[in-house]
């Protein structure tokens, strides 16, 4: 098959995609200021978008859904601890005062900012039921096309603190794909007008910050380095816990004396962003073996088939060194080039 016929087909699945996917296609135009390449996705953002509309992946209800992720991490790596859940359910009110007790987090299963904080016991009925009840009506990710999302049966439950944002509790995240680390990050004071971060290559090297534009130095956090043996640690974990995966970012917590086993994001960002960095761009397209998707490994028929034949033949010709393992060890040794893998 030439080149020229694969282009063809990608042509014309690109108008039957942006057919049946109108609204994202507009909301990618918005936010990155061009149309997306779907069925030859080359850029981090069209990948993601190419996984919202094309490789849906049943995997991918699991890690959308808070609860089955911690069930997974149970089977994969029984040695790392999750978050105890205290309670799950259905209704707000039904949720046992003693639940309540102590530091814990009210949570939904089924999406992202669905957290409610309870500190020394003291919560507020009336505000849980509110948001309660308006999580669990709700369909996350619906205007940014995160498909898994919409598959899981919403529920509420009750997790109790590994820690504390304003007392140090620091996340890791580690993106991986079918085994091979190729990305981390460390960030305290999640979500907090004190956040800080840095990205770390497998090794524990730290590179970059994490809205660090081309050329930026490289300064060094000692908070971020102080952690160094948890995330190596999570880097292990990692490379349990993607193996069949094509790409995820696998989410640990450290609070100082013990690692716990978090949340698997396979939309991080809502799937409608690029790295500001290309040296973090090119890390991650270099380590995402997209031939590992479900869609590519899964037999079709008919024009499908042929679309899927087209695209994996266009993935070996443009990376044939993209075999898991061959991940580069450090962000910071990348050769970037031609970052965006454009022809």
């Amino acid at each position: 098959m030439s080149d020229l016929t694969d282009s063809l087909i990608f042509a014309a699945t690109n108008v039957v995609l942006y057919a049946k996917n109108a609204g994202l296609v507009r909301r990618y135009w918005r936010r990155l200021g061009r149309l997306p390449d779907i069925a030859n996705p080359r850029r981090y953002s069209e990948r993601m978008l190419w996984r919202k509309t094309v490789d849906h992946n049943p995997q991918f209800i699991i890690f959308s859904d808070k609860l089955a992720t911690k069930e997974f991490i149970k089977r994969r790596c029984p040695d790392l601890p999750v978050a105890h859940v205290r309670w799950v359910g259905c209704n707000p009110d039904a949720i046992p005062d003693e639940c309540l007790q102590g530091d814990v987090l009210v949570k939904a299963n089924h999406g992202c900012d669905f957290n409610y904080r309870v500190r020394g016991g003291r919560w507020d009925r009336s505000v849980l039921r509110e948001k309660g009840q308006r999580w669990l009506t709700s369909v996350y990710g619906k205007l940014t096309g995160e498909w898994g999302y919409s598959q899981v049966e919403p529920k509420l439950f009750v997790e109790e603190a590994v820690g504390d944002e304003d007392a140090g509790l620091i996340e890791f995240q580690v993106r991986a794909s079918n085994g091979t680390a190729m990305l981390g990050s460390v960030m305290g004071h999640c979500k907090t007008p004190a956040q800080w971060f840095a990205y770390l290559d497998p090794d524990g090297n730290q590179t970059l910050g994490m809205n660090d534009p081309d050329g930026s130095p490289i300064v060094p956090s000692p908070r971020a380095l102080a952690a160094i043996e948890p995330y190596l640690r999570a880097v292990e974990y990692t490379r349990r816990l993607s193996v069949g995966v094509d790409y995820a970012r696998f989410d640990f917590m450290w609070n100082g004396q013990d690692l716990f086993g978090g949340e698997i994001t396979v939309y991080p960002a809502a799937g409608i962003m690029d790295p500001v960095n290309s040296q973090v761009q090119a890390a991650t397209l270099h380590g995402w073996d997209l031939l590992q998707a479900h869609f590519l490994k899964t037999t079709h028929t008919g024009w499908t088939q042929r679309y899927a034949d087209a695209l994996k033949r266009r993935l070996k010709s443009r990376h044939p060194q993209s075999a898991p393992g061959n991940a580069p060890a450090s962000l910071a040794k990348v050769e970037v080039t031609n970052p965006l893998g454009e022809e």
